[in-house]
């Protein structure tokens, strides 16, 4: 078979057509990469923007909550060391008033528990032998009264004087041995 003219003229047609179709169809290829890419640039270029704007205001509000923080711990640290001065100044108050009201309270107690223990121990001790006033016989009128006893110290024997006389007991003795007198002073 032998191919005509006509046949190479379609050929070389057919075959400007593909190229021509290839070199748009490339020409279209590289357009829409080209866009692709310019558009894949800017997405990427926006994205980069707002992670970059992200880190600034991340980096700000990190320095605003440290900032809000030292100024907390700064006030508490304040507080704190008010706090802690108006105790160690109530404290030297109280010592004061302690010592003042406390230590007369303190003085009287240990005085007194010193006299208290000095009391028992002086009631624990004996009394000391009084010698008791006898009645002399004299203050009722007996002056002269001579009491005689019997021999080894048995027995006893009164001798009255003229002025003095026997009388009634007002209680009656039944046991015996009880002589109850009548004197100028008795009477």
């Amino acid at each position: 078979m032998k191919t005509g003219p006509q046949m190479n003229t379609l050929l070389q047609s057919l075959q400007a057509k593909v190229e021509t179709q290839t070199q748009a169809t490339e020409a279209q290829i590289q357009e829409k990469l080209h866009g692709f890419e310019q558009s894949l640039t800017q997405e990427l270029n926006a994205a980069q923007r707002k992670i970059m704007q992200d880190m600034r205001d991340l980096e700000k509000l990190s320095e605003m909550i440290q900032d809000r923080t030292v100024n907390q711990v700064e006030t508490q640290a304040r507080k704190i060391r008010q706090a802690t001065a108006e105790l160690e100044e109530s404290r030297k108050e109280w010592r004061t008033v302690t010592w003042k009201t406390m230590l007369p309270t303190y003085l009287v107690g240990v005085f007194l528990t010193f006299w208290a223990l000095l009391m028992a121990v002086q009631l624990t001790f004996p009394d000391p032998p009084t010698v008791a006033a006898k009645p002399d016989l004299a203050t009722y009128g007996l002056e002269g009264v001579r009491v005689i006893r019997g021999p080894g110290g048995l027995g006893r024997v009164l001798s009255l004087p003229r002025s003095v006389t026997l009388a009634d007991c007002p209680i009656p003795n039944l046991n015996g041995g009880n002589v109850c007198v009548e004197t100028k002073v008795t009477r």
